[in-house]
């Protein structure tokens, strides 16, 4: 009985072979025929790599291997003509119908599959409605205003844009290495009144796209004569646009930019006496002077927010400010271990220094002490406290800001990136939540 077992397990196992044989010759004609017309339907893949006689990691060799050669998947021959138009729909299809294929129940291996746990997980994801997307891009633009108010708050910020403003009139650097260019054109020309005949002004005496130059050259029968340039010439009709819209802006943004740094000049008095009378712990900023500094920061804000700062200018001045703020970071951590070998307290320790960081008066204050560990912490290590209050006071003066008051504005930008960033991951979530929704479409076609 057990011969009679193992002969037929040899059978089956011959019959397999033979049968993969006879699909690597199909699938050699299915190519030869592919390349020909440049794709192959997902009936035609099943036809010859069936599903239940061909392993999963083989169809996978294949579609890799068609994908190489440059032949696409698509869901049917008459799609053809939809994908060279540029239809993104079998696009999707063709991913979605290769993502599930590979996450087919054929290959988990168990319940801790990482496919499976990532689909469990995403399918937990609600799929958004208008609404929700509203909500969410509302979130996304409430967390970039959070930072852009912390950043207006800061004074590297406007000698940053002091400085852009320098380079743009002498032509060091070009308007779209400032601002989203497309983006403040479009909200110049749709929403300011104030701005939107100037700006049409602009662009009805900026340089054209075509000149006398630019006119192509004719044959005996007037018929143009082909260049080698003439592959470019969108590209240079899109850059001249953009030289256009350019020139348009240009005036506009100088103005505002103007505005922006006139206003910081006001702002920067009332800053320092705002925190000149938190010192004090005095009334000597007025709830009038308040309510003036509250909105003259807000129209600072309004005004910068107008201008669409460039990503990569908006990070720069991100990475400016956490790069100083680490170094202030790495300050706090000397002392404090200083203080853990002297063996005071560290919350004492924090209590005292927190605030005084800048303080002149603060060694003095300290040294008249009682508590442990105060007179060791004096006369440990002198020259070492004295380096570090003076790298501490040094930081201050290039920020322009009190230590306590530029921690604040550092936990604002932070706070904000991380409420846009949340919702820009539940974002991208559910996008992936609805991909996944249409694959499955796809699969119980």
């Amino acid at each position: 009985m057990a011969a009679k077992d193992t002969d037929d397990q040899k059978s089956r196992d011959a019959e397999g072979e033979t049968s993969l044989d006879m699909s690597q010759a199909a699938v050699k004609k299915m190519i030869s025929e592919a390349r020909e017309k440049g794709f192959v339907t997902y009936d035609q893949l099943n036809k010859v790599l069936p599903p239940d006689d061909v392993s999963s990691e083989k169809i996978e060799d294949v579609m890799s291997m068609l994908s190489e050669m440059g032949i696409n998947i698509i869901e049917a021959e008459e799609a053809e003509e939809e994908e060279q138009k540029g239809t993104a729909l079998p696009m999707l299809a063709s991913a979605a119908r290769l993502f599930l294929a590979r996450a087919s129940p054929k290959s988990w291996t168990g319940p801790d599959d990482p496919v499976r746990m990532y689909l469990r997980e995403m399918g937990s994801v609600e799929l958004l409605s208008r609404e929700g997307e509203i909500a969410i891009a509302k979130r996304i633009e409430a967390g970039r205003n959070t930072m852009i108010l912390g950043l207006c708050e800061s004074p590297l910020t406007f000698q940053a844009i002091t400085i852009w403003r320098d380079e743009l009139l002498s032509e060091d650097i070009l308007l779209r290495d400032v601002i989203d260019l497309e983006t403040t054109f479009g909200d110049q020309m749709g929403e300011d009144e104030e701005t939107t005949p100037v700006v049409a002004a602009n662009v009805a005496t900026a340089p054209s796209a075509t000149t006398e130059d630019d006119k192509p050259e004719l044959d005996a029968d007037g018929n143009p004569i082909e260049t080698d340039d003439d592959d470019d010439d969108e590209d240079e009709q899109a850059n001249m646009s953009l030289a256009a819209m350019e020139a348009a802006l240009k005036p506009v943004v100088l103005e505002t930019l103007d505005r922006i740094a006139d206003d910081y000049v006001k702002l920067s008095q009332m800053q320092d006496n705002r925190i000149s009378a938190t010192l004090n712990e005095d009334d000597s900023f007025t709830k009038r002077q308040e309510t003036t500094y509250q909105k003259l920061r807000s129209e600072i804000v309004e005004l910068v927010n107008g201008l669409h700062l460039h990503n990569n200018r908006i990070e720069a001045l991100i990475d400016q400010l956490y790069g100083i703020n680490r170094r202030i970071m790495q300050i706090d951590s000397a002392m404090v271990k200083l203080a853990d070998q002297a063996r005071i307290n560290r919350r004492e320790f924090i209590d005292e220094y927190r605030g005084r960081e800048m303080d002149p008066n603060w060694l003095d204050d300290m040294a008249k002490k009682d508590g442990r560990g105060w007179k060791m912490f004096m006369e440990r290590s002198p020259e070492k406290v004295l380096e570090l209050r003076a790298e501490m006071a040094q930081a201050g003066q290039y920020i322009g800001l009190d230590i306590p008051e530029f921690r604040r504005i550092v936990q604002q930008v932070q706070k904000g990136e991380k409420e846009a960033r949340t919702a820009k991951k539940e974002m991208v979530e559910a996008n992936l939540r609805l991909v996944i929704s249409i694959a499955k479409k796809y699969t119980n076609r």
